[in-house]
């Protein structure tokens, strides 16, 4: 409707838009070549769906960091989680490996050593809630549309689990009015490893126009190893993944939708992916491999639609999730009771199921609101064995359930056009049963309670290039059980989490952006994992936090072909106050970094017919440490990362060259891998060596 007029329509909502001059175009030559960054690539305005309804980012009251175009030139291979970690400067990875990583945001870390206590981060695919106790899966992002990362407590809307914030990964839909595919496919050579490569297929079906479609997403991975086992395997760490995924998009009305979504997923490595003793950088002594198994199920319905001016929404997601892994446990065999070469087989099933509704007033306004209720249903089993060449001995087993009712809402009311308050609660009840045995000793328990969380913020726009608010919210995650006899506590206490931040959004045009966030948190009842004398992993309360900091985002055309980007976060994360049960030899929070940076730089430029695009990275990781046990603790961190890209397409193809730590640094990123031998001999966890790769793409 608006060709010709020289304006274009930013969305600012479902169905709002916003009318604004379009920006000047020339024909395409050498001399004055186009934009790289074409308006869908860089949209004056993004629209945020993790706070469950569609708001323009430029407007809320929160810190929220959206990633885009996870295409050729993001990885050296299929993305996962570890991307994201790389470019949001608040949220850091155990580094245990993809499948078994632990996520923590913003300086809420609470330990790596993949206990069974609740994550401090909430992980979603789409509506569909992924994780309660388990680790981040790390699905494949492939045909991703963006991620957004929500900073801070978001226990009104989320619940428990919810401390440091949440990831929220949205795939792209089904689309009903087109067929559509793209095919992909990569190599690549990694120093002191072997070759890799992958390959990932997308397919968009129209089955009755502009009603109902359906997408399918394939891909798989053949990853090298790095880490060699002096006498044994060499680039033994490799690894095989392959993934699935099936949406279906229906419109059987108007304004109504119901998405259907199958994901399968299946990663094996064949060795870990730590290092101990002072062979070399990437080099350990021989051992028994210590493989991994980490399959995950998806399926998820959502249902979404109007009655007048109401918006309701119906999601139902149930997720399966198995890891199995192996250690090398020689050092602990008179502990567990065998002989000689001993090896630890950790056996793990989470299932979670999710049902949310919830209603709003659909389109923002000066009243805006929204209110749900929520199902939430978590199961664990572990079974954890230690074998010698001729005896196996029990060392764990253990069954879970919890189950959480709740009900929340959330609104807001424009004082007056430039002020808007806001806020919202949340009331849930929560119930615990365990069953565990250990040796000869065995144990049955329960708890429930009934908590709250809630947020109020304070919102201020003088103009539409710039918002500063005020947010303070808390969250909760319930207190545990021990069947571990060993464990410092049976049953723990709650964490209680309150945060306050000032933050602000500026935006000058399409050119520039920049975000920046004062914050400040009081954790109190820190739960933190606990190493036991046999290798298990136990929880208990660690004693009172606090964490304040800034962090701040910056986003900058310098002209219409290149671009600057950056972020960083300084925080002071620390133990005020100890339990006394424990010891505490350095009170910083364990597995967040101080200070945290990374920046990035952009060029566009033509190749011929090729329109092209060329940018190098650096990303700074401060000083942490693994856990508050003097005995256990290990220092890491402080360590750069350089990579860069050349990303060139002509009409429905591209080509990617990527090359990742071109430095080659082995600096520690966490310095741990192997609970049954951390004790004994220090153990770091090298950075993936200089790895260089091209991909090759084609959209039909």
């Amino acid at each position: 409707m608006l060709a010709g007029t020289g304006y274009r329509a930013v969305p600012v909502g479902p169905r709002s838009f916003r009318l604004e001059p379009a920006p000047s175009r020339t024909a395409p030559d050498q001399q004055n070549p186009s934009p790289v960054y074409a308006d869908t690539d860089s949209p004056a305005e993004i629209i945020v769906t993790a706070l469950k309804r569609a708001r323009p980012l430029s407007t809320l009251p929160a810190t929220v960091t959206v990633l885009r175009g996870f295409g050729l030139d993001a990885p050296v291979g299929l993305a996962g989680t570890g991307q994201i970690a790389n470019e949001v400067s608040s949220l850091t990875s155990s580094s245990l490996g993809p499948g078994r990583n632990r996520l923590f945001l913003r300086g809420i870390g609470d330990g790596p050593l993949n206990g069974f206590n609740q994550g401090s981060v909430a992980m979603l695919l789409d509506e569909a809630r992924l994780t309660y106790d388990a680790p981040d899966p790390d699905w494949a992002l492939v045909d991703i549309d963006q991620i957004e990362v929500l900073e801070g407590p978001q226990g009104p809307l989320y619940g428990t689990g919810a401390l440091g914030g949440i990831v929220k990964i949205s795939t792209n839909r089904p689309d009903p009015t087109r067929a559509t595919g793209t095919v992909t496919a990569s190599l690549a050579s990694t120093r002191d490893g072997d070759l890799s490569n992958s390959q990932s297929a997308v397919l968009n079906l129209p089955i009755i126009t502009s009603r109902l479609a359906v997408r399918a997403v394939a891909y798989r991975q053949e990853q090298a190893g790095w880490i060699n086992n002096i006498g044994g395997a060499s680039d033994a760490n490799r690894e095989r993944l392959t993934g699935a995924r099936l949406s279906l998009r229906w419109h059987p009305a108007d304004h109504w939708t119901v998405d259907l979504m199958a994901s399968t997923q299946e990663r094996k490595a064949f060795d870990s992916q730590y290092v101990d003793g002072n062979v070399g950088p990437v080099d350990r002594p021989d051992r028994g491999l210590e493989p991994r198994d980490l399959d995950n199920r998806l399926a998820m319905m959502t249902i979404a639609g109007r009655v007048g001016e109401l918006e309701l929404t119906s999601i139902s997601s149930i997720n399966k999730q198995e890891a199995v892994a192996e250690y090398d446990a020689t050092p602990l065999g008179p502990v567990l009771g065998t002989n000689g070469p001993t090896m630890v087989s950790d056996d793990r099933t989470y299932s979670l199921f999710d049902q949310e509704f919830r209603i709003s007033n659909g389109e923002a306004g000066r009243f805006d609101w929204l209110a749900g209720i929520s199902y939430i249903k978590a199961e664990t089993d572990a079974d954890i064995r230690a074998h010698d060449a001729s005896l196996t001995q029990p060392v764990l087993s253990l069954r879970r359930s919890i189950t959480e009712a709740a009900v929340f809402g959330e609104a807001s009311f424009a004082i007056t056009p430039q002020f808007t308050l806001g806020g919202g609660g949340r009331v849930f009840a929560s119930k615990f049963d365990d069953e565990g045995q250990q040796g000869s000793s065995g144990s049955l328990r329960s708890k429930q309670n009934i908590r709250g969380a809630g947020s109020a913020s304070l919102t201020w726009t003088p103009s539409n290039a710039a918002t500063f608010f005020l947010r303070a919210a808390t969250a909760y995650r319930p207190g545990g059980i021990n069947v571990e006899p060993d464990a410092t506590q049976a049953v723990h206490d709650a964490d209680e989490l309150a945060s306050i931040e000032l933050g602000s959004h500026i935006r000058l045009g399409r050119d520039f952006s920049a975000d920046a966030t004062f914050f400040a948190t009081r954790w109190r009842h820190v739960q933190a994992d606990e190493l036991l004398a046999n290798g298990l992993v136990a929880t208990r309360n660690a004693g009172n936090a606090r964490n304040f900091g800034i962090e701040a985002n910056l986003r900058w055309n310098l002209t219409s072909d290149s671009e600057f980007s950056g972020g960083v976060i300084w925080q002071s994360a620390r133990l005020n106050s100890a339990s006394g049960t424990i010891d505490i030899d350095d009170a910083r929070l364990p597995a967040v970094p101080q200070l945290a940076t990374r920046v990035k730089f952009a060029q566009g430029f033509r190749l011929g017919s090729w329109e092209s695009k060329a940018d190098v990275g650096m990303r700074y990781v401060g000083a942490t440490h693994l856990s508050f046990d003097p005995i256990l603790d290990r220092r890491t961190g402080n360590y750069v990362v350089v990579d860069a890209s050349i990303t060139a397409t002509r009409g429905n193809w591209s080509v990617a060259i990527v090359g990742d730590n071109l430095t080659n640094s082995s600096a520690d990123t966490f310095a741990f891998g192997n609970p049954y031998r951390v004790r004994a001999i220090p153990q770091h966890t090298p950075i993936k060596p200089l790895t260089v790769g091209v991909t090759l793409g084609r959209k039909f």
